[in-house]
């Protein structure tokens, strides 16, 4: 081994030990956490236990996908194929975390998250894309990834992931996470996709374009809003401290899980693939955002035409960062600013 072969292994290394510790350090947050929440709420071991492991397991994998350098170690030690059926273990995992011990377990539920996770990480093995362009493989993950999340057209993840009294009555969201990892393994390792520019953490580079958009975006999103009624005035006057403290919230909890499943899934595949089979980044970029309101159509009542064309006007400017800077993550960045912005001044 060389000098320089020493070298990347021991920066590998630190990488990975940098992962371990943030991974495990979450989980021990997520498990504290848990256990405030059963003590407040006075959910029985049997219940509160299951639900913050599947949690647990789920961040756990979600470190995993977001880390460059855990990513390229999964890709070293397993083939395609082998890789791709420990993503449909690892997806399916959570469910059973916490519906075996708890009785809700349902073989018909099982089947279903096998069948869509199996779908997404074996297609790429049995039809391999090597060519930075779209195909009918992008096609078909991009509406099996889509199909849970369009909130109103699907209730497939409440069905599967059922919750008990609150604050757990809503388990859905063990779902929703569950597809960011398989996302980023099987477009970034199986897919090999280029020209994402992803990373979990903004570059400097990233910031610019992502709030110049966000600024040529605001009239617009403000125009559109208000005239759409999906904008409504509402500004924090009574305790604006709280608001300010919940739009920070949002922003990052918006940020880490939403922005960036949308985000990559709109503009660093869509987008990317469209503007690299068209040669038209423009008409890419138009595109995607065209796409990302349709699938906001069912929130709330079917069709909500306000929220999908507010929606739209936000995916124009979030493709616009994303064309300036070449990474998805300062369309995350825009994204997670627009919806903090609306938490705080509207409703």
């Amino acid at each position: 081994m060389n000098s320089l072969d020493r070298t990347e292994t021991g920066t590998d290394g630190v990488k990975l030990s940098g992962f371990l510790a943030r991974a495990l350090g979450l989980c021990l947050v997520l498990a504290i956490a848990g256990v405030i929440l059963a003590q407040e709420y006075g959910f029985p071991a049997i219940i509160a236990v299951p639900v913050v492991a599947a949690f647990c397991w789920q961040a756990l994998l979600y470190c995993v996908a977001v880390s460059d350098a855990a990513r390229a170690a999964v890709a070293r030690a397993l083939t395609p194929p082998r890789l791709a059926t420990a993503l449909v273990a690892a997806s399916i995992a959570p469910y059973a975390i916490y519906s075996v011990p708890t009785g809700l377990f349902s073989w018909t539920s099982l089947f279903q998250l096998v069948l869509l996770c199996t779908c997404v990480a074996f297609l790429y093995v049995l039809f391999p894309v090597r060519k930075w362009r779209f195909t009918w493989q992008d096609g078909v993950v991009i509406c099996v990834l889509a199909f849970p999340m369009i909130s109103g057209l699907s209730s497939l993840f409440r069905d599967i992931f059922q919750g008990f009294d609150p604050p757990a009555n809503r388990l859905d969201s063990l779902g929703k996470l569950m597809l960011i990892p398989l996302g980023l393994f099987v477009f970034l390792v199986l897919r090999r996709l280029q020209g994402t520019g992803f990373r979990l953490f903004p570059a400097r580079s990233d910031w610019q374009p992502a709030l110049s958009s966000g600024g040529y975006g605001l009239p617009w999103l403000l125009l559109v809003g208000l005239l759409t009624g999906f904008l409504q005035w509402d500004p924090p006057i009574d305790n604006p401290l709280a608001a300010l403290g919940s739009a920070c919230g949002k922003l990052l909890g918006i940020y880490f899980t939403t922005a960036l499943a949308e985000e990559f899934l709109l503009r660093g595949v869509v987008q990317n693939l469209m503007a690299a089979s068209t040669g038209r980044p423009v008409l890419a970029q138009a595109c995607s955002a065209l796409l990302f309101g349709a699938v906001h159509l069912g929130r709330g009542a079917f069709p909500n035409l306000p929220h999908a064309t507010s929606a739209a006007v936000l995916g124009w400017f979030c493709g616009r960062a994303y064309r300036q800077s070449g990474s998805v993550t300062a369309a995350m960045i825009t994204h997670a600013l627009a919806v903090a912005g609306q938490e705080l001044f509207f409703r």
